[in-house]
């Protein structure tokens, strides 16, 4: 016969409200947090099925290898129109999947006209509108050209680009420089200060810094100064103070050893120094010849690149060429500045993602305890965060490995079956631009990447013949 009088202790699995009821009830239990693979959808359960198999799994762990022995280096300074590979001099690039004037967000629009008076193309937005209707100024996505650009993105002809080489692999990436504090047309806003800033860069800033690169020989090695930042509190997405300070380590003996003035010099210390996010681009080509180099391996599910221009989310996945697109992320998990919140915020914007594909960012968020906050406030939590992020991942990279979470490997590899399967989708450091006004950057924090990419990525993904017999 039961002993009656023994307690009772119960295991809930799925829905919360039982397992509420029964500790009101003064019962103990243990809630369970489970739900159906790929949210019920039998379709997809069944193609989840049939997707898991050896092929798959070997050329996963090849994707993570490549990205894993990509070496980027920073090798040279350049125009945009010299260095990118198909651009030409009408040209105007932008961050996320192609979009019309008419249908980017307000930011990226102003960052569009910014960019257009820069180039002495037009005078205002009435100018910049006759050119786009008569095809004199035309608008391409950044990877198209295998470049990358942060929040809006915007690389004009004569800017100046960092250009990086994976030496590994031989391919390169190129991005603009961060503009520093203020307008800037990163964040979708600009004056005549904005204007003047970057015909400085273009004139002074970039010339200097191509001739102190020559002193460096064979470039910057970018992971080898992140796999220190990782253990100095940087993540390298919302955080990358260390990284930047560690640059300029390396940069300033080159440019005293280089024929430049010494006022020159002192405003370009000034100028990367005044920004935490300094190296902000460097990360974002190092990230992406990482990711690109991985592309291409039949059978692939793990995701080369995401993008977004504040309406529209692209994935890739490294087995297919198409792009999957899919409404972006509201920004309702952001930390906003005084006066601000998500209804002000226009969606998450950027090509800067390609730093969560190559297992940083996000993935690493308990690198940098000064952005616990995203993700619950403790390092308890970013050390969740990072655990959650390792399971939908293929493999891990040890090379980044932040001390702040006992040197746990960053989560490498995000697999789409993983994502769909578990219904966890990848988080995203990012920053919150005003979705009107010029107004510019109103707070900064998490993004999640939108489930609906994944899963039409699972549903067109080709099951490899072994599979189908």
């Amino acid at each position: 016969m039961a002993d009656i009088n023994r307690q009772i202790k119960i295991i809930n699995v799925g829905l919360e409200s039982f397992y509420q009821e029964l500790r009101e009830q003064g019962v103990t239990a243990v809630q369970v947090d489970w739900r159906p693979p790929a949210g019920g959808d039998i379709t997809l359960i069944n193609k989840l099925a049939a997707l898991q198999v050896p092929e798959i799994e070997a050329a996963n762990a090849a994707t993570v290898t490549r990205i894993k022995e990509s070496r980027p280096l920073w090798v040279d300074v350049l125009p945009a129109i010299r260095a990118i590979p198909g651009m030409e001099g009408n040209f105007l690039l932008h961050s996320g999947p192609p979009i019309d004037f008419g249908d980017m967000c307000d930011p990226q629009q102003r960052a569009v006209e910014a960019a257009a008076i820069f180039e002495g193309w037009v005078r205002d937005r009435e100018g910049l509108l006759a050119g786009l209707k008569a095809g004199q100024i035309k608008l391409k996505p950044n990877y198209e050209f295998g470049s990358v650009g942060a929040m809006c993105g915007i690389i004009s002809p004569s800017m100046q680009v960092i250009v990086t080489e994976n030496s590994t692999f031989g391919n390169r990436s190129w991005t603009t420089f961060n503009e520093g504090k203020g307008n800037v047309i990163w964040m979708g806003a600009y004056d005549q200060g904005t204007i003047e800033r970057l015909c400085w860069m273009r004139d002074v800033l970039g010339p200097s810094l191509r001739i102190a690169l020559r002193m460096a020989g064979e470039g910057l090695d970018i992971f080898k100064i992140i796999a220190e930042g990782a253990l100095m509190g940087d993540e390298v997405h919302a955080r990358s103070a260390a990284c930047t300070l560690l640059l300029l380590r390396r940069l300033v003996p080159m440019l005293l050893a280089a024929d430049i003035e010494r006022t020159t010099i002192s405003r370009i210390v000034e100028f990367i120094g005044g920004n935490n996010h300094s190296f902000l681009s460097l990360t974002l080509t190092a990230c992406k010849t990482a990711a690109d180099a991985a592309h291409g391996i039949p059978h692939s599910t793990v995701v080369t690149a995401m993008s977004r221009n504040g309406v529209n989310f692209a994935l890739r996945v490294g087995g297919m060429d198409h792009w999957f697109i899919s409404p972006t992320a509201p920004m309702d998990e952001a930390i906003y500045y005084s006066g601000y919140g998500p209804d002000d915020a226009a969606g998450d914007i950027g090509d800067s993602a390609i730093v969560e594909t190559a297992g940083l960012g996000g993935m690493i968020i308990g690198a940098a305890p000064s952005i616990s906050s995203f993700v619950g406030g403790s390092m308890r939590h970013s050390r969740q965060a990072m655990l959650t992020m390792r399971s939908i991942c293929a493999g891990e990279n040890p090379a980044f490995a932040p001390g702040a979470v006992d040197f746990m490997p960053a989560p490498l590899g995000i697999d789409i079956r993983k994502v769909v399967r578990s219904g966890i989708t990848p988080i995203i450091d990012t920053g919150v631009l005003h979705k009107a006004s010029g107004v510019g950057q109103i707070g900064t924090g998490i993004a999640r990447a939108p489930m609906d990419a994944f899963r039409q990525a699972v549903a067109a993904m080709p099951e490899p013949s072994s599979s189908l017999l």
